[in-house]
């Protein structure tokens, strides 16, 4: 029996193993960015814990978002799925053709 899509095992553990690049993506960069303005541009050390405080913002915010699409995607539902909307060219005005009269 085929697996669908959302029970592939490497596809899950891929969408999981990405939760790593979403918390520690923004807090390094911050961190590092932080550090080489502080460094470079002579600036007081409270620029750097501004950097770690947006680090950290970015990072709940990124890894809240990516739980909630996971969350989304693997969520087992008992609702059915909604019906396609199909609609006929005779229904629409645009496409009456009087010429067949």
């Amino acid at each position: 029996m085929p697996m669908k899509k959302n029970e592939n095992p490497f596809a899950i553990y891929a969408k999981v193993s990405q939760i790593a690049f979403v918390i520690l993506g923004p807090l390094l960069f911050f961190i590092v960015g932080g550090y080489y303005v502080v460094k470079h541009f002579e600036l007081p050390q409270w620029v750097m814990g501004v950097c770690v405080a947006l680090g950290i913002v970015f990072m709940i915010g990124g890894a809240v978002s990516y739980l909630a699409q996971l969350i989304k995607t693997y969520e087992k539902s008992d609702k059915p799925a909604p019906k396609a909307f199909t609609s006929s060219k005779k229904d629409n005005d645009y496409y009456d053709d009087y010429s067949n009269r």
